[in-house]
C-alpha cells in the first residue's frame, strides 16, 4: 500500500507510479497488486498491479525527486475504485493469505479466480 496527499495524488495517477522515502517499494514484484492511501482523507484507492519490480529512482524527476523508491503500476480495474473506510489499517503497508484475498474480494467481487480465496 502506497501513500498519496493531495500535493502527490494526480503525479500517482498521470505517471502510473507510485513511491515511497523508505525502501520498501523495492520488494515489490512484477504483478503484485498495490493500493493508494491518500492519508489526508483516509481514503483508499485500487487497484493498480505492479508492472515491473520497484526499483530507485525509476523516473528521477518525479516528485521532485522527494520519492526515490518507485514502482510503476498499471490500473487492474476498469476504473479507480474508492474501498471503504476501515478496510485496511493505517498501518498495513504488505497484505498476502486471506487478507489480500478478502480486499480482492471488495475491489473486484465478480473474479473467478478470486472465488476460492487464490
Amino acid at each position: 500500500m502506497f501513500q498519496c496527499n493531495g500535493n502527490t495524488y494526480m503525479e500517482c495517477i498521470e505517471k502510473s507510479l507510485f513511491g515511497s522515502n523508505d525502501p520498501w517499494p523495492l520488494q515489490v514484484r512484477t504483478g503484485d497488486h498495490c493500493l493508494l492511501l491518500h492519508y489526508e482523507y483516509e481514503t483508499l484507492f485500487g487497484l493498480w498491479q505492479a508492472t515491473a519490480d520497484g526499483g530507485k529512482r525509476l523516473v528521477p524527476k518525479a516528485w521532485g525527486g522527494k520519492f526515490p523508491f518507485q514502482v510503476r503500476v498499471a490500473l487492474r480495474t476498469p476504473t479507480i475504485v474508492e474501498l471503504p473506510k476501515g478496510t485496511l489499517g493505517m498501518g498495513e503497508r504488505v497484505v498476502d493469505g486471506d487478507r489480500a484475498a478478502q480486499v480482492m474480494r471488495q475491489l473486484l467481487p465478480d473474479s473467478p479466480d478470486l472465488a476460492s480465496g487464490a
